[in-house]
């Protein structure tokens, strides 16, 4: 059990949420070549509702050949983010079947699988009225979805650090979503209660509110836990105000676990020296790791939170690739930055010649194997090899290699979690964008990370051993 399990995490995360967005700002302004992105970020309160009980019986469980909502959510969603991760959704997952309205909008929990890194919800909300024709809600499915809230024992365990989620409409009365809440940092028993709650949806106001036995029983014998509680320090340097500082970084690496649903490493961080004004950025934006044979392992760039205002430390959830039952020590390398280095676009290359390997610094390489051209979105197809510390950011040529601006839109990426492939998706459906241009791309590139540095001196082993 780590030490940092002692302390008091404050009662509002408001102000640890806004530091993590500020640091996710920061570490921004560090790349040089353009890139879209539309975030969303919202917040929600705590309402009243019903109470009721998923199947929980394994062996009852077990007999039911498939789970029913999941299933459906993925036909009615093909495009989801998560459908690779359908199979292991639907063999840990139960169906749970609860409602409750308010102000004429019913809220579904339809199904929930769970291990120990992730809590996936499945849900449905039908409206009375049109969603379309309601004046507050968001005509756009990603952005209109609530935000659910979710308690065990009255305590929120919602982390201000990730948020991950989509959603669909799949009439225009009705939407079916996703929630992924990442439990890595608490202990989840077997069967416990857990209550799912929003206050707003659609832009309306109200209480809506559900309670449900969750059990992760399924999950246990394909789940390796490690608790590691090791502590190191790391002496950095920091700019600050355009000067120079050196820092010490206390770190302690909690556990790692690699589960059905993700591999994690929770990491606890207080920074010496770090202020209200000055919350420096936290080793899980700018870290490398390998395996016992000196293997990379992908870091799923997911940003992280910052420093508490009561505590000064940075709990982070680290996600990873390419980890399996068979890992039996990991390295941790941190990377630091040549503020003088400029990042560039790479020589654009045919998308004619697939895949197309680029060479992104000296440390990785990104490798797109596929790119998909409509009127209505760009699909990039790829995998990293190597260290390559940022979502692959492309770039699009006509024949004359001349660039291809792309405005507006929104930004997503799906991840392969068992082939490591990741597919970069510009979406242009119901906004205002000239996609007209689109069927003139013939080439495209990809961006450096020639900036990175990777800091071997500071590097921290861990073995992997129950």
């Amino acid at each position: 059990m780590s030490k940092y399990n002692d302390i008091k995490i404050p009662d509002s995360i408001d102000e640890v949420t806004k530091n993590a967005i500020k640091r996710g700002t920061n570490y921004k302004k560090r790349r040089k070549y353009k890139k879209i992105m539309i975030a969303s970020i919202s917040t929600i309160m705590i309402g009243t509702g019903i109470v009721g009980v998923g199947i929980m019986n394994p062996s009852i469980a077990d007999s039911i050949p498939m789970i029913k909502k999941i299933i459906d959510y993925f036909n009615d969603n093909n495009e989801s983010l998560y459908k690779s991760d359908k199979e292991q959704f639907e063999k840990l997952g139960v169906d749970v079947n609860l409602k409750t309205k308010d102000k004429g909008i019913e809220f579904t929990l339809d199904s929930s699988s769970i291990d120990d890194n992730y809590l996936t919800i499945f849900y449905t909300i039908k409206s009375d009225k049109n969603i379309k024709e309601m004046k507050d809600a968001n005509k756009n499915a990603y952005f209109g979805k609530p935000f659910i809230d979710a308690y065990i024992d009255g305590k929120n365990i919602r982390h201000s650090g990730t948020f991950e989620s989509e959603g669909k409409f799949s009439s225009d009365n009705e939407l079916k979503g996703i929630d992924k809440i990442d439990v890595s940092y608490i202990k989840i028993d077997d069967n416990m209660n857990v209550k799912f709650e929003t206050d707003k949806i659609f832009g309306i106001n109200g209480n809506w509110s559900i309670s449900t036995k969750i059990d992760k029983s399924k999950a246990v014998k394909d789940t390796y836990r490690y608790e590691l509680d090791k502590d190191f320090v790391l002496n950095k340097t920091d700019n600050i105000g355009g000067k120079e500082k050196k820092v010490k970084n206390h770190v302690n690496i909690e556990k790692v676990i690699i589960s059905p649903l993700a591999n994690k490493i929770v990491v606890n961080e207080k920074i010496e020296g770090a202020t209200a004004d000055w919350d420096p950025p936290t080793m899980s934006s700018s870290l490398a790791l390998f395996d016992q044979d000196g293997k990379s392992l992908d870091v799923i760039g997911e940003g992280g939170s910052g420093s508490s205002p009561v505590t000064g430390v940075a709990t982070n959830s680290i996600e990873f690739l390419k980890g399996t039952k068979n890992t039996k020590s990991l390295t941790l390398v941190p990377f630091g930055y040549d503020e003088s280095i400029q990042e560039v676009q790479l020589e654009p290359k045919s998308i004619d010649n697939l895949p197309i390997e680029f060479e992104t610094s000296k440390y990785g390489k990104v490798i797109l194997e596929d790119i998909k051209i409509t009127d209505k979105e760009i699909r990039c197809t790829y995998y990293k090899d190597g260290v390559v510390p940022n979502d692959g950011h492309f770039s699009f040529f006509d024949k004359d290699k001349k660039e291809i601006i792309i405005n507006g839109g929104n930004t997503r990426t799906s991840i392969d979690r068992k082939t490591g492939r990741y597919t970069a998706i510009w979406e242009f459906e119901n906004y205002n964008t000239d996609t007209s241009k689109f069927k003139d791309i013939k080439s495209v590139s990809a961006g450096t990370d020639n900036s990175i540095k990777l800091l071997y001196d500071q590097q921290m082993k861990i073995n992997l051993v129950k």
